[in-house]
């Protein structure tokens, strides 16, 4: 029990290769190449109340720069600040918070949950072992436990904000932050819109970087819109303050249904879980159905093991929810109807590269994905 394999830990590939050389055609002069799709991270639009974001916003207009990056999260700052040791000038336009997917909804949180989730487990099957501590005393200290999870994930993701991803890191290394959203003028100017509805226009001398990331894909799913479910961006708040809400005599009382069965789907599956909450996970495919078979059907019996229902080959008609009790009823294609609490949508990610104007200037974007046609070259 206290080797299981974490999910992740079966799946995990970097492309920051590719997409690093490119740009140093980018920087090099590489005229023909204006733009360039960097759709890897993905900025947030949730709210932090306990995260402290200062302030080192730059209010330029009307400049040029060498490179102007769309996008704050990993793969915009890594584009920047690699520009910036070229001694370029850069500009970061950033409509939210930077730090992106990676810092505040996926990496940082992600990996934090899953290390101290497994500490959760082990402890528990320790004390089911040797019983040193009676069910009373387990159900006294679980909402205690829950505070401190959350502490340290805000904690986690609020350090490497500050170390690696603030404004006032970005402009200790030249780099001018703009906070608003750009659409694009031609392929080498944009229009930034900031929160306070001010313009400006910027321009690039040798092109710019779209790494405007992806954001939750929502399946039709009938009934869903009508009531509150979670994504893997409000989840890091949602859990916590759901679960003190309904204050459960026991997590264990607390059935989540994850619609998903793909990386996040399983991470989060498996996190929750092990943190004492009941999971049932529901799958169109096999787990990881993008990943290798072998890991498919080694997490399987890793999470039959630890209790999580999986359903697989089976997905998501309509949702309704009792607003008596609570109660969530999804069925499923079969005809098949899971009843829990709350329930976690995890069906993938789409391109976030609407109202940018891509189309307007001439970019190909794909017809299902709305992300940008790339070649081999990226």
């Amino acid at each position: 029990d206290e080797q299981s394999p974490s999910a992740m830990s079966l799946l995990y590939t970097s492309m920051f290769i590719k997409k690093t050389s490119l740009l140093f055609l980018l920087l090099s002069g590489f005229s023909l190449v204006h733009i360039s799709a960097f759709i890897i991270s993905s900025p947030t639009l949730m709210k932090f109340p306990r995260l402290c974001r200062r302030s080192a916003l730059s209010s330029v207009t009307n400049r040029t720069y060498d490179i102007i990056v769309i996008g704050g999260g990993s793969a915009g700052l890594t584009a920047a600040k690699f520009a910036a040791t070229f001694d370029k000038s850069v500009a970061l336009i950033e409509s939210s918070k930077l730090g992106g997917d990676c810092t505040w909804t996926g990496c940082v949180p992600s990996k934090t949950i899953l290390s101290i989730s497994k500490r959760v487990y082990n402890w528990r099957k320790m004390n089911e072992r040797y019983g040193y501590l009676d069910n009373e005393m387990i159900v006294e200290s679980q909402y205690r436990m829950l505070v401190d999870v959350k502490r340290e994930i805000d904690e986690n993701r609020q350090r490497i904000y500050d170390h690696d991803d603030s404004p006032e890191v970005m402009q200790s290394l030249g780099i001018d932050v703009i906070e608003g959203s750009a659409r694009f003028l031609d392929s080498k100017t944009v229009d930034v819109t900031s929160n306070s509805s001010s313009a400006s226009q910027l321009s690039a001398q040798y092109g710019i970087v779209v790494a405007t990331g992806a954001i939750p894909q929502i399946l039709n799913i009938k009934g869903l819109d009508d009531g509150k479910y979670w994504t893997y961006e409000n989840v890091w708040n949602d859990f916590f303050t759901d679960i003190e809400q309904s204050k459960p005599k026991q997590l264990k009382d607390t059935k989540v249904i994850v619609v998903g069965g793909g990386p996040v789907g399983c991470e989060l599956s498996q996190a929750i879980s092990r943190l004492g909450c009941s999971v049932v996970l529901i799958s169109n495919d096999r787990l990881l159905p993008n990943g290798e078979e072998i890991a498919s059907s080694e997490l399987l019996k890793v999470f039959e093991k630890e209790g999580i229902d999986v359903v697989c080959g089976e997905s998501a008609v309509s949702v309704d929810k009792d607003e008596s009790d609570g109660i969530i009823t999804l069925t499923l294609r079969s005809g098949k109807v899971i009843v829990g609490h709350q329930i976690l949508i995890a069906t993938g990610r789409k391109p976030n590269t609407s109202n940018m104007g891509l189309e307007d200037i001439g970019v190909e974007l794909c017809e299902k994905t709305k992300g940008i046609h790339v070649n081999d070259n990226l």
